[in-house]
């Protein structure tokens, strides 16, 4: 159970470092700064700081793509809760059945 919510956001932080590298770097829809240059991972990584809420800060979003990424902070902030919480109660329930 662990593996696949950790897999789940895993591909819900790839999805979303996906679709910025897109609407940044294909379709010109905002950009991102703190580099010279940035390739997909670097939108990976960025998505990635911004889902678990961390905001390192060498890396920010300008233009309207910053509503995607306020979008996948607070995306990444409620399912990370969200999945701690479903963890806890499938784990109360093994707990209870070994006493």
């Amino acid at each position: 159970m662990a593996f696949g919510v950790l897999i789940t956001h895993i591909a819900e932080i790839w999805l979303f470092g996906i679709t910025g590298w897109w609407l940044t770097d294909q379709l010109s829809i905002g950009a991102l700064q703190g580099y010279d240059s940035f390739n997909v991972l670097d939108y990976i990584f960025f998505s990635a700081v911004t889902y678990t809420t961390v905001g390192y800060g060498d890396i920010y979003a300008m233009g309207p793509v910053r509503f995607l990424y306020g979008t996948l902070a607070l995306t990444g902030f409620v399912l990370i809760t969200w999945s701690a919480s479903f963890t806890f109660i499938e784990m109360q329930k093994h707990w209870r059945v070994g006493r």
